[in-house]
């Protein structure tokens, strides 16, 4: 519970969002989808997968101002929703037919208890009545390792990254990867994706996976818009030397040094400092 509050208590700092609200729209042929930028203080996106006749949402939106402009994005559409999967957002459901909802499996139990819930109360006292953090019913589950066709579109389940969340990695389509945090080619990772040094390998196979899964679009529960597979070498070869940076250099302040180096020009240098913290302790 403490190592999760504390990364909670810095999320506002590190997750900084300057961009307004938008969304995106990418067209596949026998499916679109509907890139959310909230704009809000966690940096969430959320999507809408347009299939022929129906709708499936992919992560809730949680803050009321942004519900209500989903929702009427939704209507626009003038399709209905088929489902609405929580992986890593569990928020926001009350602005769905519950028996749409389906959370990846693990996520139930993990929702009830003391890090996922310690995580709730922590949003409620910081956010107070701007988000929706309100109890919901029983859902329906799907596996990390399953593969359903909803909305006339494909949705393939894998398990993510290795996180505080028993949450899946999704290949809709067979064309757009869905990671926790979206792939970015020009700016330092942050320290809630670099939690420590294994999290630098599970997230490096996560990239990988997501590189050889076929998809041409990269999209995350987190970010400013969507991924190209430029965005996602970008990050493998990024690890790759983090990685040996991290063998070879004993201190915290020899491998910000070393990372520095390594990228002149690239933006966000103080998430260095974050991340330095996580990998030398």
């Amino acid at each position: 519970m403490k190592k999760i509050i504390l990364v909670l208590a810095v999320v506002t700092e590190t997750i900084s969002v300057s961009a307004q609200s938008k969304f995106e729209v990418k067209d596949f042929g026998s499916f679109k989808i509907h890139s959310y930028v909230t704009a809000d203080p966690l940096g969430d996106m959320s999507y809408i997968i347009e299939g022929k006749k129906s709708l499936v949402v992919l992560e809730p939106v949680l803050f009321h101002a942004n519900i209500k402009e989903f929702g009427e994005y939704v209507k626009s559409l003038k399709k209905p929703i088929e489902k609405v999967i929580a992986s890593y957002h569990t928020g926001g459901f009350n602005a769905f037919d519950p028996k749409s909802i389906v959370m990846i499996e693990g996520m139930p139990e993990f929702e009830k208890g003391e890090v996922y819930s310690g995580m709730m109360a922590y949003f409620a006292s910081t956010f107070g009545e701007s988000m929706d953090s309100r109890e919901h019913g029983a859902t329906a589950t799907v596996g990390k390792n399953e593969k359903v066709n909803w909305a006339g579109v494909d949705f393939q389940f894998f398990p993510g990254s290795v996180s505080d969340f028993p949450a899946a990695s999704v290949l809709i389509g067979g064309k757009v990867y869905y990671l926790h945090f979206a792939p970015v080619a020009n700016m330092h990772m942050g320290a809630l994706q670099i939690t420590g040094r294994e999290a630098v390998s599970a997230y490096l196979t996560e990239l990988e996976n997501a590189k050889k899964s076929g998809a041409t679009l990269f999209v995350g529960g987190h970010g400013i818009g969507t991924a190209e597979m430029k965005d996602v070498d970008f990050q493998i070869a990024y690890l790759k030397n983090m990685k040996e940076l991290i063998s070879k250099e004993k201190s915290r302040e020899d491998f910000i040094a070393a990372m520095k180096k390594a990228y002149p020009n690239l933006a966000a240098e103080n998430n260095l400092q974050e991340v330095a913290g996580k990998l030398y302790q």
